[in-house]
């Protein structure tokens, strides 16, 4: 996953009935927002940049919503955020941002269902790592205090109180996220709150970056990166390509006996490197995952927002699929899509 920074007048999508995140169910659909990844490659098309955080949490295609990314974090200073041009203003003397604006969104969309959750890490030039233990426990406190739960002198989204924390550690010193997701959850258990310990790790098995944690740590859902890699979803048939299996009975093993997999797939043809797939062959590959893999299969994961904003057609029509077809429980055959596009369309 990548960043950009770019700038845009919202408006609204058109609202529907929403959906809300059940963590039981394989019908989940997942995204990132705030990094505007659409408009990295249309510069010259402001109008069409990625919407505020609320114009996503109107109608029913999306249940959790990852505001994406802290990207600096250390021991030393608070942790600094980058959401592209959504907010840019800083608490004075620090290099931390001021977003009640995105905070009053927040609630809008959990008002609606939605679950919204902090992402921390990103693939751009970032400078993030937990070396210990110590490290991680130390940080866990101040996530908590920052941006759930907990109280602190600095915090982004005003009194929002997020919905847990997503790793996506593409780099740095890693050691210390275990301690650093047990600590989180020493404040989960005593919370009236339902929080998510999520993370999305490429699909080469096992991940570089995230592989320690994902065995050690409790994990709610795992955002498989099926994209940008040979692993890619395109290459389901491919044995020496393609690994879900051990995704699979990674997630099984995990310490959360109802920990999910979700398969993470590219929201457009320009969204993140290869993988992007016609909505047939998607919907083939996606009922013979489902199929064999029920138990863990929690749904998708869509990089990212501003590519629903720029691709809606094919979004809406993989989402409403997904939604009438992957239930709770035992897998059914899913239907066809009929009558959608099978590319993205023209920008």
């Amino acid at each position: 996953m990548v960043s950009s920074h770019f700038i845009l007048a919202a408006t609204g999508l058109a609202a529907v009935a929403s959906a809300a995140y059940n963590p039981t169910c394989s019908n989940n659909i997942v995204t990132y927002w705030g990094q505007n990844s659409w408009g990295g490659g249309h510069l010259d098309d402001p109008a069409n940049w990625e919407k505020d955080l609320a114009s996503y949490c109107q109608d029913d295609t999306f249940d959790i919503i990852n505001l994406s990314f802290v990207t600096n974090y250390n021991l030393t200073g608070l942790p600094v955020l980058n959401h592209a041009f959504h907010c840019e203003t800083k608490f004075n003397g620090t290099n931390t941002l001021t977003c009640p604006d995105i905070g009053a969104d927040i609630k809008t969309c959990q008002a609606k269902g939605k679950k919204i959750v902090l992402s921390l890490g990103g693939g751009g030039i970032y400078s993030y790592s937990l070396s210990t233990a110590a490290e991680g426990k130390q940080f866990a406190d101040t996530v908590w205090n920052m941006f759930l739960g907990g109280s602190h002198q600095y915090r982004p989204y005003d009194d929002a109180v997020l919905d847990g924390v997503d790793l996506d550690i593409e780099s740095g010193a890693h050691d210390g996220y275990v301690a650093f997701v047990n600590q989180l959850r020493t404040y989960f258990n005593g919370a009236s709150k339902k929080y998510i310990i999520s993370a999305a790790p490429q699909c080469v098995f096992p991940d570089a970056n995230l592989g320690t944690t994902l065995s050690g740590a409790w994990i709610d859902n795992d955002y498989v990166q099926f994209y940008n890699n040979p692993c890619n979803l395109a290459n389901i048939n491919n044995q020496w390509n393609f690994d879900y299996k051990s995704w699979d009975t990674l997630t099984k093993a995990n310490s959360n006996p109802n920990s999910k997999m979700y398969v993470g797939l590219p929201a457009g043809s320009g969204a993140a490197g290869n993988g992007y797939l016609d909505l047939n062959t998607l919907q083939a590959n996606l009922k013979q995952l489902y199929t064999n893999y029920t138990s863990t299969f929690g749904g998708i994961m869509l990089w990212d927002a501003s590519w629903y904003s720029n691709n809606q057609a094919y979004v809406s029509s993989l989402a409403g699929w997904v939604r009438a077809n992957m239930k709770c429980g035992a897998a059914v055959a899913p239907a066809p899509i009929s009558s959608a596009p099978a590319a993205a369309p023209t920008v």
